[in-house]
């Protein structure tokens, strides 16, 4: 496996391993969210940190498979600051604040995104029109997409009429976050990233019972 080192774009004193960029990936991939090239970026460097700490005690990583998923676990960690370990709740300016950025993302890239996006009634989501490659879904399969990011949480991609069902967008509650999660949306607005939200169970029906005289 190539263990090329490459320097993280948030941090140019980092670096990171494409070793452990690419486990880091695969563990993204099991995961029920979206994740941003930078949280990715800080999950690697966390990952090649510990693989070097091992090696320096002679410990590969081959040894460390009774410690669990350790890319999983890097991940997880780096991904607590925007998901759900949030010190204080956000204002509402705040939050209004984030969509402001996060629409004009997508707004400003329009002639490339192809997307037409609107502020929500209350300023504090998206609404983006959907395309002709994006997934179905919503109550009729046709809805918008609905972006957004709550008082006590982190981003979050829905269907404008179904609410309920979101995928969590890993991303720093910033401007540049906001810019990341512009091209995350982009990417499923177009098909590229394929079915992304959790597939709805059949609702279970009881089996007739057969009284007997």
């Amino acid at each position: 496996m190539n263990r090329t080192t490459y320097h993280s774009s948030a941090d140019d004193h980092t670096l990171f391993s494409a070793e452990a960029y690419a486990a880091i990936e695969e563990a993204a991939e099991r995961q029920p969210a979206l994740y941003v090239p930078s949280v990715l970026q800080h999950a690697a460097e966390l990952l090649t940190s510990l693989l070097a700490i091992g090696g320096r005690h002679h410990e590969p990583p081959a040894q460390w498979s009774w410690t669990g998923d350790m890319a999983t676990g890097a991940l997880d960690l780096a991904a607590c600051p925007y998901e759900r370990d949030l010190e204080s709740d956000r204002t509402d300016a705040q939050v209004v604040s984030l969509t402001r950025f996060l629409h004009m993302a997508l707004v400003l890239d329009s002639t490339q995104t192809g997307l037409t996006a609107r502020l929500g009634a209350h300023r504090d989501c998206v609404i983006i029109d959907r395309g002709p490659a994006t997934p179905r879904g919503g109550q009729h399969g046709d809805s918008a997409l609905l972006v957004g990011i709550p008082n006590d949480g982190g981003w979050f991609l829905a269907f404008s009429d179904e609410h309920i069902r979101r995928v969590p967008i890993i991303a720093p509650a910033s401007r540049a976050g906001a810019q990341e999660v512009a091209e995350v949306i982009r990417a499923f607005a177009h098909g590229e990233l394929g079915e992304v939200f959790p597939t709805r169970r059949p609702r279970a029906t009881a089996a007739p019972v057969r009284l007997t005289p």
